[in-house]
């Protein structure tokens, strides 16, 4: 409808303020009463795995591999340095009183985890329509990826540090936590595999039946996200193999109408979930809970561009 708009601002973005117009109009309607309906487990259940499985199968695999060292490096080693020093640094900032309240260096190591895994939905946008360099586009989206399972990692990590308090956390704590990132990353890696193997394997057997093969691909990618989810897994990590898998040793079983079918519908069901965050994140915006600190605010994004540069 407004094509200029679209060429100014990410479409993210545009989203995201369509929600906050509609969340206006909710509070206003309903007369303060404030409807959210994005849940943790709305989002986490059924928003992100379509997203995420888009990724994972149509993402260049050669590409992929060819710079797995470099993506590793800035997804797991950037991510954790991003966390330290945003999470550091507000809290120094914090121990002179700025913010006009207490900022223990825990629950800025929290808050850090959160906002340290950049969504590069409107990066990816850009580098689409100004074709920049392949290596650098798959640089970027690989990190993308996997700094996902690396935050979840730290932010549980911290969650649990922050109910412990500072005083009784002892090495075996840190040392556990660095090993249970080993697992989650590399049991959500081997599952989503051995699922996408295994669609692999019954895709063999459906050339009488080529109306189910879009469903089995759905829905086996989809149980690989929740059988890693279930033992605390990367779920995230789990269905992006599984779709790299799956682009490998299914294509070859199925239809060229089957693939047609998969190709649409995934793509269609990724941006629909895409838009549905968006906008919910703009009328969950809209609050009366709000505890507004400029300063915080402010430094908070400072802080993230900074070191998100370095």
């Amino acid at each position: 409808m407004a094509p200029k708009l679209n060429v100014i601002f990410p479409e993210s973005c545009l989203l995201v303020v369509v929600g906050v117009v509609i969340g206006v109009i909710l509070v206003h309607v309903t007369d303060g009463v404030h409807v959210s309906p994005m849940t943790p487990d709305t989002f986490f259940i059924y928003m992100l795995p379509p997203i995420i499985l888009d990724a994972g199968y149509f993402m260049p695999n050669r590409l992929f591999f060819d710079h797995l060292g470099t993506i590793l490096i800035f997804a797991v080693i950037g991510t954790i340095f991003n966390t330290l020093t945003i999470g550091a640094s507000l809290w120094a900032v914090g121990t002179t009183g700025l913010f006009g309240c207490e900022t223990p260096l825990m629950e800025m190591f929290l808050f850090s985890s959160l906002i340290s895994a950049v969504d590069p939905v409107a990066v990816l946008a850009v580098f689409e329509e100004i074709q920049v360099n392949e290596i650098l586009y798959i640089v970027v989206f690989g990190e993308s990826l996997l700094n996902d399972a690396v935050t979840v990692v730290l932010y549980h990590m911290f969650e649990s540090y922050t109910e412990m308090g500072l005083d009784n956390i002892i090495y075996t704590d840190i040392l556990a936590g660095f090993a249970n990132f080993f697992v989650v990353a590399i049991g959500g890696i081997v599952i989503g595999v051995i699922w996408g193997f295994a669609t692999g394997f019954v895709t063999r057997f459906t050339n009488e039946v080529r109306v189910i093969e879009p469903i089995f691909i759905f829905v086996m990618a989809y149980l690989a996200y929740l059988n890693a989810e279930i033992f605390h897994m990367s779920g995230i990590l789990a269905i992006t193999f599984c779709g790299i898998t799956m682009k490998n040793y299914v294509e070859g079983n199925i239809s060229h109408k089957s693939h047609t079918t998969i190709k649409y519908a995934m793509k269609m069901l990724s941006s629909s979930s895409e838009t549905i965050i968006f906008m919910f994140l703009g009328v969950a915006t809209v609050n009366k809970n709000h505890d507004w600190n400029t300063w915080f605010v402010i430094l908070t994004i400072l802080f993230c561009s900074v070191f998100r540069i370095l």
